[in-house]
């Protein structure tokens, strides 16, 4: 979205769509801050998990920074990711943890744990705080 010219054809179609991607995915956080594995079934792969919290994040902030939703409504939604993450997945060395690994489902990489990790979640990770802090 950064790199689409707002003059490309589809450039509002594709804004309108995150806008209602990120308000849609609002309703379905957990109290904690995380988004389950299954959006649509809380219970089915229940417990948080990073990477997908991190890439809705990242969304979501990335929405309020180019004034795509309301912000007052959806930066609470955007800090309780992100002190979910925090307070929960950082390991006190730094470690990123409760990370579903790559695989054709997500059962395949059950359990997920506070050891469980992946490469490509820290660069979600990264870039969510980075959109977030852009949001200063």
């Amino acid at each position: 979205m950064k790199a689409l010219a707002a003059s490309h054809p589809d450039a509002a179609e594709y804004r309108a769509a995150l806008a209602r991607l990120v308000k849609a995915v609002a309703a379905v956080q957990r109290p904690d801050g995380f988004w389950n594995v299954n959006l649509a079934d809380p219970a089915h792969l229940p417990g948080p998990e990073t990477s997908g919290t991190s890439f809705h994040l990242y969304g979501t902030a990335y929405a309020i920074r180019a004034g795509l939703v309301d912000r007052s409504a959806l930066l609470p939604v955007a800090a309780r990711a992100w002190n979910g993450l925090a307070g929960t997945a950082v390991h006190p060395d730094g470690f990123l943890g409760y990370v579903q690994k790559v695989g054709d489902r997500p059962e395949s990489s059950r359990p997920v744990t506070y050891d469980s990790t992946a490469d490509f979640a820290v660069g979600g990770f990264l870039l969510a705080g980075t959109e977030l802090a852009a949001l200063a």
